[in-house]
């Protein structure tokens, strides 16, 4: 049965069957797809907040990666960074389908081209991109890739991606790690932001608000006081407190208060000239 196998054997008279000597068994065969399945699992495993559970994780995946030939072991390198996981695993977090295509695109130094929706919902345009690789923040995945269109790196979330299509075209340029570009952004803004909203009301930041850089809150009687560590630009922050502004109110940074009533009284005078109009 093993010589039907292709392993040799060979009969010592008296000592029965036995393996030529030196003989080998090759490595498990496993597919691109595979590969890459096992380095997201790595990644998600990493984050699990059990020790002993990632630890024994940690023990299991040695073995499998002992059993990757060279080349699948050096493309496993290559693609540490590659994808970058923030929060901690959660039962509900979803791989996008996307995923794999964007980061064999991204390995192969492959052009996309993908047809993307924007947060203001518009009509989804086509921007061929240089994928860099994926990463998950604030309960969503991004692409993060530098944009033909606009001459720079970007963040596209993986869910407003409509259409994907990887060109038979190569990109020369050898662009930064993931983890590099977004340590770069965001230390462009980091802002301590502490605000007051009515306790009843509280619950409906909760929605957004992580996205925002929450820290933690602290109930005082009738208020609830939160705090935020902000990464994003802070007028992306003042923009969606104003939804909150008769239940809250910014404590502090004094200049985001005064960008606040700025833009509450360009709002008004706006709205002033438009009844005018009307009458």
């Amino acid at each position: 049965m093993l010589e039907r196998l292709g392993i040799p054997m060979v009969h010592s008279p008296g000592a029965g069957y036995s393996i030529v000597d030196g003989f080998r068994l090759l490595p498990a065969r496993f597919t691109e797809g595979e590969v890459l399945s096992v380095m997201i699992a790595e990644k998600i495993m990493h984050s699990h907040e059990t020790e002993s559970v990632r630890r024994n994780f940690e023990q299991v995946l040695t073995k499998i990666k002992s059993s990757f030939h060279s080349h699948q072991k050096h493309e496993i390198m290559h693609l540490q960074d590659k994808l970058i996981i923030k929060e901690k695993f959660d039962a509900k977090d979803y791989v996008p389908n996307i995923m794999d295509t964007l980061l064999k695109s991204s390995v192969n130094k492959k052009l996309a081209q993908i047809l993307y929706k924007n947060a203001q919902g518009e009509k989804p345009n086509l921007r061929t991109v240089e994928p860099i690789g994926v990463f998950s923040e604030n309960g969503n995945w991004y692409l993060l890739a530098y944009c033909h269109f606009r001459c720079d790196y970007r963040n596209f979330r993986l869910d407003r991606i409509k259409k994907l299509h990887v060109l038979e075209k190569y990109f020369e340029k050898d662009h930064p790690s993931v983890n590099e570009l977004n340590d770069h952004y965001h230390s462009r803004y980091s802002t301590e932001i502490t605000i007051n909203v009515e306790r009843k009301y509280a619950h409906f930041l909760s929605f957004e608000r992580d996205n925002f850089g929450y820290v933690n809150e602290v109930i005082t009687g009738e208020n609830v006081l939160m705090y935020f560590n902000c990464k994003s630009h802070p007028t992306s922050f003042v923009r969606w407190f104003l939804r909150f502004i008769d239940v809250g109110e910014i404590i502090q940074p004094t200049h985001l208060k005064e960008e606040l009533s700025v833009i509450m009284k360009t709002g008004m005078a706006r709205m002033g000239q438009h009844n005018n109009c009307s009458l």
